[in-house]
């Protein structure tokens, strides 16, 4: 598999950027150029070239405030999550340069030198594709939406961190294990979801271990102004992380971070031993799951586990083969059939001549269940409230028990008060 990414301005037609993913050469400057040209042709003739298909690409185009121009490749993957990640690629740019800067482009080559911050994270992003890259380390990317964690300390966690945003004179933190949000404050959960997102991208990537104060643009909230995003080391594989203003300094908030945490060492290490689990090990779940995907719908984040039996000694299929079949699961018989896009659907599936047709234009016209039958394993996911809980089965498993086991699993990871869901 391959997939490329890369950002052209919409006026001159320059390269900005240019990312990839996978055993696969460069794109040549000629087929740049080709890619951006074809879109280039259509637009005196108010013509919007969104989208194609070959049969190794998926190929997305995408213009943003008339000044720059995304184009993403990628083989094995479907043109909406190819779309989605095209809007996220955009979001890391901004929060990176501040949209008047990518608006204006005054100086390219500085553009270029500042955007190289944001490479990190727009390779992680390429993670998410689903490409069927069974060598994929995060396996448990999903575009546009926050990666979390119930650990069964959270609870405790929760007021620690509450008083750690106080001394930084702040509303915006949260707690990191292993790349994954443990707990938050209600502000942190305000922000737009690829902000969330694309934050906790940046606090892990490239060095972990030592503390971040990086300048970044909310493309949601404040795409002008910047605020300091700070990242502080706990423990290994431990992070908090917050966002503030032009005080307090760096060496204040590291100093806030061990006063507030340094009574609660032996907490924190026992949240990171829930990994790769990812929900508490007292919860006692059917021994037919292979895995598991908890997703809340409001507040676009989710929990992954491809490890639920501790115990098992039966010979399955790998860790990551099954957090790829669960987020192929997701991407192709969940995402627009439990969580449609209205606005999206309708102006891509609906004519004009059916746009008065109640059932066709009815946002609320959602599905509750959905699930899949193959040879070796069974998938099946269930709608409740704001909540969704996609599970992989064993193939012994019967496919009329599935509703109930996947109901009382659900039921049974949400409404744990101690994992702060």
């Amino acid at each position: 598999m391959s997939a490329y990414i890369m950002g052209i301005t919409s006026n001159g037609g320059l390269p900005i950027f240019s990312r990839k993913k996978g055993n696969c050469e460069n794109l040549s400057f000629s087929t740049l150029g080709s890619l951006n040209g074809v879109h280039m042709f259509g637009k005196p003739l108010n013509i919007e070239l969104l989208n194609t298909i070959s049969n190794d690409y998926s190929v997305g185009w995408k213009e943003f405030n008339d000044s720059l121009v995304i184009i993403g490749l990628a083989s094995g993957c479907s043109i909406d999550v190819l779309n989605r990640l095209l809007q996220l690629v955009y979001d890391a740019v901004v929060l990176i340069a501040g949209i008047n800067e990518i608006q204006t482009q005054r100086n390219i080559e500085r553009l270029k030198r500042e955007l190289r911050v944001s490479f990190p994270v727009i390779d992680r992003l390429l993670d998410s594709l689903d490409c069927g890259d069974s060598s994929n380390k995060h396996s448990s990317d999903i575009v546009g939406y926050v990666e979390t964690i119930l650990c069964p300390e959270n609870h405790l966690l929760q007021g620690i961190l509450d008083s750690f945003t106080e001394c930084v004179d702040s509303m915006f933190s949260c707690i990191l294990v292993n790349g994954k949000i443990a707990v938050a404050t209600e502000s942190w959960w305000s922000l737009h979801p690829h902000e969330v997102r694309l934050l906790t991208l940046l606090a892990v990537t490239e060095n972990k271990d030592i503390s971040k104060d990086i300048p970044v643009f909310l493309p949601y909230k404040s795409p002008t102004v910047a605020f300091r995003f700070v990242a502080c080391s706990l423990i290994s594989d431990v992070q908090v992380c917050c966002l503030c203003g032009s005080t307090p300094a760096l060496v204040n908030i590291e100093q806030f971070a061990a006063q507030c945490f340094k009574n609660s060492t032996d907490l924190l290490k026992s949240a990171s031993q829930c990994v790769p689990r990812n929900f508490p090990s007292s919860a006692s779940i059917d021994s037919g799951i292979l895995g598991l995907l908890l997703v809340n719908v409001k507040r676009k984040k989710y929990m992954m586990s491809k490890n639920p039996q501790q115990n098992s000694s039966r010979k399955t299929s790998s860790s990551s083969h099954r957090l790829d079949i669960i987020r192929t699961f997701f991407y192709q018989a969940v995402l627009n059939i439990l969580v449609p896009n209205s606005k999206t659907w309708q102006d891509n599936n609906v004519s004009d001549d059916l746009k008065t047709d109640k059932l066709a234009l009815d946002e609320y016209n959602e599905g509750l269940e959905s699930y899949w039958c193959s040879e070796y394993h069974k998938c099946h996911a269930v709608k409740i409230n704001d909540n969704i809980l996609c599970v992989l089965y064993s193939s012994a498993t019967p496919t009329f028990a599935m509703r109930l086991i996947s109901k009382q699993t659900l039921n049974l990871l949400v409404s744990d008060k101690q994992v702060c869901w």
